[in-house]
């Protein structure tokens, strides 16, 4: 009948009844081997064990299996040709599944099946038991069992995949997954012996016999679907026999073939890329070098184009290695010229073959014909052996670089986006291909272009690229082109200024006018932004074009958008658009005026008022970069809050205020109550413990591990970023730029309320109390530290410690008397009020 496990697939046992009478038992049959009358006659133990094997027909029962296990131990060791019809009829029989009477057998018996499994050792090749003891004959019976044994409830896993993606819930784990985690009663049966190492030791001795070699890969490609089998023979360096297997193939279109390249998929699937380490060496490459070359000459079937982009696959993991990648870049010694070739450059020639050909050819012709189809293998292929070539690239590897800059592969690739071309390499896909091309080869290109940037500037590459973006109307191809001129417009000045030469600052200026998020999201204006600012990062002249351009107000509106900083949809073109104000503005003083002039300066402290503590940081420094200039004074001052009415000042004070209580700063009556430590109370090294140090280690450790999580997570990366963002702002003081911005402009221009003026005389010895902390960290750390300074050290010390402590008494006195000077007005105000009223009385 058909069970299910708890873990979650099914299984073949057959329930059956004990048999009513049999003519032979196992204890009859393991007798045979103790007794002094038949411990010599192995014809009649050999017959014995057939017999009871053919009425075990149906399969074993579990209950007999340590029986079974003494008697294939014992028929092994005598090494006698006459017992190898028996090891071959049990090994036959074990082919079945075994029959459990009771349930009580699973958790009894199964376990002993690792135990019967190593009884089978001494059949398999072993290198260290040569010869005879291995008996040769019974390896083929062995073989063919162990493979029915890991094969046994895997069909019917299959089955059950097929049907559960018809009614798939993400929640639960497929049959298959199942499989890979927990295996099943046999694999983990396998996992637990010792015949792994055996198996290999076997597959490797009869890697040039195909009988036996298609049995021992089907067995692997069976054990390889359980996780932890996989792992073990990874561990034995599985995939790389594999591989030589492969070489070793006359026919690359052969059956073994194509089981090789999926026990090497499935491997990787269950144990990580980082199984195939141990191809980066010579040998491998190189024979998966000539493997390449030879399915290219002779390969033209389906079937040899997917094994072909199968190996584009392997090598793409393979060009990841810094050590392999080296044996692609090494030329072969050679006697000839002609094979002087290494493997690199024969991915760059069939990666440009019919670019180069057909070049300047719209059509082809009886003289030109183009090496690949156009089919969806094709279009595989070039998208991996381009895949490849870029990893190649991205490894930095001068000897790399070299190579492609000597082939046409930037040519290529710039081919299917300029818009100029007319190429019959490029027209002859079909439109739907076309747009895959474009949109592949522009992320390729901006990748390529940080390695590549010269050779990518020669080629006419940022031509290209800006008439791309010029024509394109496909929003994802847009996006990819302003990743690739993001990427270059992080170089330096001089190609800044040849990147703005092409016309590109005019194209990015245009989609943050078009105020349609249908045509230009919000995706692409951030991309603009970001561009235009590392455009005119340390570059005089981009920031005069942008200013020229009258792009300046385009930034005022950009901060006027109401959503900026309080959306979370927004939060990263809040940064852009932040960033590109102190790259573009900031510093200029021609922008700076026009800024000004366009009340950027009131939109900007609009946005500081509502923003939230993430964009606050990057708000507040431009605000102040901007104080810098002493004609925006003046427009501070003048600025009220057109919605709570308050001043500029008043808004800085009030950004101070939740900064002291993020910091645990304490206020009575409006005067700071620590004296000792005014700014940073909480962060007394006196009153620190070991248990609060311990807590900050903690913490520190539970932020590396929330950031690994995200990483191995399918968390967006803009909410990562975010994220990182909003710590890494959490980090910064805010009342230090409060203080440098108030120092620029005054602390008292404008008028404040009696509460505020008692946290201006805080704000305005910031610095000096902040330096006073400092000094008492320091002779805090030298005690704990056991040094003694010398005397003029240790007079210094003390006497910056005392001023500080002078400093924080008279802020504390003038904050006392601003406090009382508010309750005398309030009482003068209390008495007119009641005179008043008395004289009311008086008159009526």
């Amino acid at each position: 009948m058909s069970t299910h496990t708890k873990l979650g697939f099914s299984r073949s046992l057959k329930e059956v009844s004990p048999p009513q009478k049999e003519s032979l038992s196992i204890q009859q049959v393991l007798e045979m081997f103790h007794s002094p009358y038949t411990e010599q006659l192995t014809d009649r133990k050999s017959e014995a064990i057939v017999r009871f094997c053919r009425q075990r027909s149906g399969g074993f029962l579990l209950e007999e299996i340590q029986e079974l296990i003494e008697i294939l131990r014992l028929s092994i060791a005598e090494n006698n040709a006459l017992m190898q019809p028996a090891i071959q009829k049990i090994c036959e029989t074990a082919s079945v599944p075994f029959i459990k009477l009771r349930t009580s057998d699973q958790l009894k018996f199964v376990p002993k099946l690792s135990e019967f499994l190593d009884t089978l050792k001494p059949v398999l090749y072993s290198p260290q038991q040569e010869s005879g003891s291995q008996q040769p004959e019974l390896r083929m019976p062995v073989i063919k069992f162990l493979k029915c044994f890991a094969e046994e409830g895997i069909s019917e896993i299959m089955k059950e995949e097929a049907s559960f993606e018809q009614q798939k819930k993400q929640t639960e784990l497929s049959p298959l997954q199942h499989l890979l985690k927990n295996g099943t009663r046999n694999l983990r049966a396998l996992n637990q012996s010792n015949l792994i190492e055996n198996i290999i030791f076997t597959m490797q001795h009869y890697s040039k016999q195909y009988e036996y070699l298609l049995p021992l890969l089907e067995l692997i490609s069976s054990c390889i679907l359980y996780r932890d089998l996989a792992a073990k023979f990874s561990n034995f360096g599985i995939l790389k026999d594999i591989v030589y297997v492969i070489f070793e193939c006359e026919d690359f279109r052969s059956y073994i073939v194509k089981s090789c390249f999926e026990i090497i998929w499935n491997t990787i699937e269950a144990v990580g890329v980082a199984s195939i380490k141990l191809f980066a060496v010579e040998d491998i490459i190189s024979g998966l070098k000539k493997l390449f070359e030879n399915i290219m000459k002779q390969g033209y079937k389906l079937e040899d184009k997917c094994l072909r982009n199968e190996i584009l696959i392997l090598l793409n993991y393979l060009m990841r290695d810094e050590k392999a990648l080296q044996y692609f870049v090494d030329k072969p010694q050679a006697h000839t010229i002609q094979q002087q070739t290494n493997f690199l450059e024969v991915l760059l020639f069939y990666a440009t073959i019919d670019e180069v050909t057909f070049y300047n050819e719209p059509i082809r012709t009886n003289q030109l014909k183009a090496f690949f189809g156009t089919t969806s293998e094709d279009l595989e292929f070039k998208k991996l052996i381009w895949s490849g070539i870029l990893t190649a690239v991205q490894s930095g590897n001068q000897a790399v670089l070299e190579a492609v800059k000597e082939s046409p592969f930037i040519i290529t690739l710039l081919l299917y986006i300029d818009p100029l071309a007319n190429s019959y390499a490029v027209n002859r896909w079909s439109p739907p291909q076309k747009k895959e091309y474009n949109y592949i080869v522009q992320e390729y290109l901006g990748n390529a272009i940080v390695y590549l940037k010269d050779d990518f500037y020669e080629k006419n590459g940022l031509f290209c690229l800006t008439k791309f973006l010029t024509n394109t109307q496909e929003l994802d191809h847009k996006e990819r082109c302003l990743k690739a001129f993001n990427n270059a417009s992080e170089f330096e000045q001089n190609y800044k200024i040849k990147i703005c030469d092409e016309g590109v600052m005019d194209n990015l200026i245009e989609f943050l006018q078009n105020e349609n998020d249908n045509d230009n999201p919000l995706k692409i204006k951030e991309l603009c932004f970001s561009i235009i600012s590392n455009l005119c990062k340390e570059c005089n002249k981009n920031k005069k074009l942008f200013r020229q351009k009258g792009a300046v107000e385009l930034m005022v509106n950009a901060l006027k958008n109401p959503n900026l900083g309080t959306s979370a949809r927004y939060a990263l073109y809040a940064v852009s658009v932040l960033d590109c104000l102190w790259n573009t503005i900031l510093g200029n003083r021609k922008s700076e005026a026009i800024f000004l002039d366009s009340e950027g300066l009131y939109v900007l402290l609009e946005f500081l008022e509502t923003c939230d503590d993430m964009h606050k940081k990057l708000t507040l420094s431009c605000l102040s970069y901007l104080m810098e200039n002493p004609k925006a004074i003046p427009y501070f001052c003048d600025w009220n809050s057109p919605k709570t009415m308050i001043n500029s000042t008043q808004l800085l004070v009030k950004i101070y205020v939740a900064e002291d209580q993020r910091y645990g700063v304490k206020y009575s009556d409006g005067i700071v109550t620590n004296k000792l430590r005014p700014l940073n109370p909480q962060n007394d090294p006196s009153l620190r413990t070991p248990n609060q140090q311990g807590d900050q280690k903690s913490k520190h450790m539970k932020s590396l591990r929330t950031q690994q999580e995200d990483l191995e997570s399918d968390v967006g990366s803009e909410a990562y970023l975010v994220r990182r963002i909003t710590e890494k702002s959490a980090e910064y003081d805010l009342r230090a730029i409060v203080f440098a911005i108030l120092y620029r402009t005054g602390f008292d221009k404008n008028e404040l309320l009696p509460n505020e003026k008692q946290m201006v005389e805080v704000i305005q010895l910031y610095p000096h109390f902040k330096i006073g902390e400092i000094w008492r960290e320091i002779k805090y750390d030298l005690e704990q530290d056991k040094i003694k300074p010398t005397s003029d050290d240790y007079h210094w010390l003390m006497t910056s410690i005392e001023e500080s402590e002078e400093l924080v008494m008279n802020c504390m006195n003038t904050q006392g008397l601003i406090a009382r000077e508010f309750r005398k007005v309030q009482e003068e105000e209390l008495t007119k009020f009641y005179d008043i009223i008395r004289s009311n009385k008086l008159t009526k």
